[in-house]
């Protein structure tokens, strides 16, 4: 299987190259480690087809990628200004919980909009991607 980085630097590489900088959507599915620890790991490989794709569809054919067992990236083109990723945000806030349902989880999806950044490059999008989401403090991680 291909690297990851290598494929997000050649998007966002053809991207630039086309005159625009994408913004990133960062989907975390809190309530799918619950799925996979209580109906095992392929429930949790459907469910997670299920989600890229209705994420997909949502952000009218964006590339779409996992990263771990719940997080999702979306690449969103010029398409996307703030008041489109915005709705776009309010539409799966609604949706995924909906979707979850059909396999038996409670999910509570969190989003992130990380705009690209020349001075970071493909780089700081990385970093950001595989950060884990951090909690307001007190919160239990468990």
């Amino acid at each position: 299987m291909d690297d990851f980085r290598n494929q997000l630097a050649a998007v966002v590489d053809a991207m630039r190259a086309a005159g625009t900088l994408p913004a990133f959507l960062i989907i975390d599915l809190e309530g799918a480690g619950e799925l996979k620890r209580i109906h095992g790991v392929e429930s949790l490989d459907k469910f997670r087809d299920a989600t890229v794709n209705a994420v997909s569809a949502a952000a009218g054919g964006c590339d779409t990628f996992t990263y771990g067992d719940a997080r999702i990236v979306v690449i969103l083109d010029a398409g996307f200004d703030r008041l489109k990723t915005f709705a776009l945000i309010d539409r799966l806030r609604r949706a995924l919980p909906f979707l979850s349902q059909s396999f038996d989880c409670l999910l509570t999806p969190e989003f992130d909009v990380i705009e690209y950044d020349e001075e970071q490059g493909v780089a700081g999008i990385i970093t950001h991607i595989v950060r884990p989401r951090e909690r307001p403090h007190g919160e239990d991680v468990a």
